[in-house]
């Protein structure tokens, strides 16, 4: 029957979530996997043929919303759209929000546990999004050599990201979790101009 294959596909994918966010995608195994939804190891390969495919399954829905937006975004600089930085990070704060809700775990799993598969540079891609929107929208605009303007923008994307999965990982009421993006954002943007004012 159809639906007692979806639910056993299901229960395979809900316990290798569980695993990949606990013990990292390189430390679970198939076995594991197995054990976990209650169906032999064998039946795990009726349904994918691999562990990565496994991982396919899990991260594939919010790795598509992140491609998707990371194409939107692109699309914008090239049809010449002239957002604001404050346009793009009310922008990006409301996706990751969006996206949390919906995919808290998978998203976790997707930027700390997924070297050595095709998504390991889905963190990197974002990373450059956010460090090209920085460079054009902030530090381009402010008494900087070019140089140091790209400079500062690879740090500040960097640490933005880590320390917003940090957010993410720890904070699980989404009320609180709104409140603690837009305080990160004001931590790192807010009156930057003040902040590197040009030496006398």
């Amino acid at each position: 029957m159809q639906v007692l294959k979806d639910e056993v596909r299901n229960n395979i994918l809900t316990a290798a979530k569980k695993l990949f966010y606990q013990k990292g995608y390189n430390n679970a195994s198939i076995r594991d996997i197995a054990k976990n939804s209650g169906i032999t190891v064998g039946n795990v390969y009726r349904y994918f043929e691999n562990k990565e495919s496994v991982l396919e399954g899990v991260v594939s829905p919010v790795y598509e919303k992140i491609m998707d937006y990371i194409a939107l975004s692109e699309s914008y600089i090239k049809a010449g759209e002239n957002k604001s930085f404050e346009d793009f990070r009310n922008e990006i704060n409301s996706y990751i929000l969006q996206i949390t809700k919906e995919f808290r775990l998978e998203l976790l799993i997707l930027f700390k546990g997924t070297q050595g598969t095709r998504f390991e540079k889905t963190r990197s891609e974002l990373i450059s999004l956010i460090e090209n929107r920085i460079y054009e929208g902030l530090f381009k605009r402010l008494s900087m050599e070019d140089d140091e303007a790209a400079f500062f923008s690879k740090i500040v994307a960097r640490s933005f990201l880590e320390s917003l999965i940090m957010v993410i990982a720890e904070t699980e009421d989404n009320r609180k979790l709104k409140k603690m993006i837009y305080r990160l954002n004001d931590f790192y943007f807010n009156h930057l101009n003040s902040r590197f004012d040009p030496e006398d």
